[in-house]
């Protein structure tokens, strides 16, 4: 990021003339040094001590970070989990060798209403075909069935629960239910084994009331991230539609959206085996498996990535604007059309999953390279 352009921003806060998007990268990035330690305000009157903490900070920047093609989102919005971060920020401002006032002004987007973000929303199917609302019901026992009871608290969990003396079902039959998230919808589910499963949007699992047998076995569709009960002798099965994971007690995250080409697993501790077919690979905390054509591809990932959605925001790298939007569309319960060629647009940023849409498209359009339009749930997406 260049200073003299950022000290534009500084002066147009001073004299009254920011606008609300430009007075929330600054105040975004006053957040990041405050938790540096730099001792700055933006209230002083001649700006000297806000101008010299924020030029001390870029001089500390690493070599790395001064990188244009990396740096300049972090001196923007870094550490801001709020607000995404886009590396395109900087093509912006970098090509435009002598920007005026009103060229950093924020880019509107074409909105006819607010859309906002999704919240603990699901369905639950029992056995017996009934189905419970969860994001309408009171937060207490919602059913009891086959010796457990099923109970919804306060934070969005479904928590199984199984009754003294009934560790089996009375008459050997396996009774499944299944949770489904819909679009803008994420659920929390704590199975009668005690595995802990955060389902991301759009997604669905089928699982047994009480786990018989000498092995667990769930089925899942869309996204989510287990962190699995150890029962020795009694492995954790994952099966999607092109693969099964085999695990004994460990965290890992299993993308499997029928939209996305690749079937993703990523292990983030213990050790998972990821079967298709006749052939298995065995991973190592850290790798992800991707599941394409029949053919394993193994690499190492950074797992704060891949649990982004589960800690509430989104996290981009490199990503191309079509992945960005199929994310978004699920969140925002958007349907999206494309115009144009966007096939060349990489963006790399992190957002909180608490915005509205229209905050984070207005962000993704200070690159120039990208347009909205939002006309009810529709968003098209224009070079």
């Amino acid at each position: 990021m260049d200073k003299h352009n950022f000290l534009i921003l500084i002066d147009r806060y001073l004299a009254n003339e920011s606008s609300p998007a430009e007075i929330r990268l600054l105040e975004e990035y006053y957040e990041r040094m405050d938790r540096k330690g730099a001792e700055i305000s933006f209230q002083e009157p001649d700006g000297i001590g806000v101008k010299a903490a924020i030029m001390q900070s870029i001089k500390q920047e690493p070599a790395n970070e001064r990188n244009p093609k990396v740096s300049y989102t972090r001196l923007w919005l870094g550490a801001a989990a709020s607000i995404l971060v886009i590396i395109g920020i900087a093509r912006f401002i970098i090509h435009t060798p002598n920007p005026t006032k009103n060229q950093l002004n924020i880019p509107e987007v074409a909105c006819s209403k607010v859309i906002t973000p999704g919240g603990n929303k699901a369905r639950l199917t029992l056995s017996d075909g009934s189905i419970v609302d969860l994001d309408h019901i009171a937060d207490g026992i919602v059913a009891k069935q086959a010796g457990l009871t099923i109970k919804k608290d306060r934070d969005g969990q479904l928590i199984y629960t199984v009754v003294a003396g009934n560790q089996q079902p009375k008459n050997g039959q396996i009774h499944y239910n299944s949770i489904e998230t819909p679009m803008g919808g994420q659920y929390q589910v704590r199975l009668p084994d005690g595995t802990v499963v955060w389902l991301n949007a759009s997604s669905s699992l089928k699982y047994p009331a009480q786990f018989t047998g000498t092995e667990r076995k769930v089925m899942l569709s869309g996204e989510a991230y287990f962190e699995v009960s150890k029962m020795k002798g009694r492995p954790f099965k994952v099966v999607t539609d092109k693969e099964v994971v085999e695990v004994y007690g460990t965290h890992f995250n299993v993308n499997a959206y029928e939209d996305e080409k690749v079937t993703r697993t990523t292990l983030l501790e213990g050790s998972v085996k990821v079967n298709h077919g006749n052939s298995s690979v065995l991973l190592k905390p850290g790798q992800q498996c991707g599941m394409e054509n029949g053919a394993f591809q193994i690499k190492t990932v950074k797992l704060k990535g891949i649990i982004d959605w589960k800690n509430g925001y989104f996290l981009f790298k490199e990503d191309k604007i079509y992945e960005i939007m199929r994310k978004l569309s699920r969140w925002y319960n958007i349907d999206l059309e494309y115009v144009g060629k966007l096939d060349d647009l990489n963006f790399s940023g992190k957002i909180s999953r608490t915005k509205n849409l229209n905050e984070v498209l207005k962000v993704l359009a200070l690159t120039g390279d990208v347009k909205f339009k939002v006309e009810g749930r529709r968003v098209t997406v224009m070079p």
